[in-house]
C-alpha cells in the first residue's frame, strides 16, 4: 500500500493534486510503470478525468513527488536511440529518450519524452510536465479564449 512522504504532500498541495488520485496511480499501476535502478525509483501514470497524473515513488511505495499535465498522449514520433536509464516493468524493455505527440484543445505538438517503442508507451518527466507542457497548455488556452 502506497504512502505519500511529507515532502510530497506539500508538492501535491502546491500543484493542486489530490492525495487519493496520486495514491490510486501507485496502487493500481501493477507492472505498468518504469523503473530507474540507479535512482531506485519508479514512475507510474494514470489518466484521471482530463489530467494525466504521474507518481514518482520508491521501492517501498513511498511517493516522493507527483505531477500532471492536461495534454493527451498520442503516439511516439521519434523512438530515440539514447538509453534513458529507465526500464518498462511490464515487458523489461529499455526505455529510450525520444519524442511523443500530444494534443490539447485541438492543437497537436511533439515533445521530448521517455519512450518504449515495443509497447508504444511514453512518459513525461517532471521537469517537462511542470515546465514546457504547462507553458504550452497556458498558451493554447489563451489562443482559444
Amino acid at each position: 500500500m502506497a504512502v505519500i512522504s511529507e515532502a510530497a504532500k506539500s508538492i501535491l498541495e502546491k500543484r493542486g493534486l489530490k492525495e487519493a488520485d496520486v495514491l490510486s496511480v501507485v496502487n493500481e499501476c501493477g507492472d505498468d510503470k518504469i523503473f530507474n535502478k540507479e535512482k531506485g525509483i519508479y514512475i507510474a501514470r494514470k489518466e484521471i478525468g482530463e489530467l494525466t497524473v504521474y507518481a514518482v515513488f520508491d521501492e517501498s511505495g513511498t511517493v516522493q513527488t507527483a505531477y500532471s499535465h492536461k495534454m493527451k498522449i498520442l503516439d511516439i514520433v521519434l523512438e530515440g536511440e539514447e538509453d534513458s536509464g529507465w526500464v518498462y516493468c511490464k515487458n523489461g524493455a529499455t526505455v529510450k529518450s525520444g519524442h511523443t505527440n500530444l494534443t490539447y484543445l485541438g492543437a497537436t505538438r511533439s515533445g521530448p519524452s521517455l519512450t518504449e517503442p515495443i509497447s508504444g508507451q511514453s512518459w513525461f518527466e517532471e521537469y517537462l510536465a511542470t515546465g514546457a507542457l504547462t507553458t504550452a497548455e497556458g498558451l493554447f488556452q489563451q489562443k482559444r479564449a
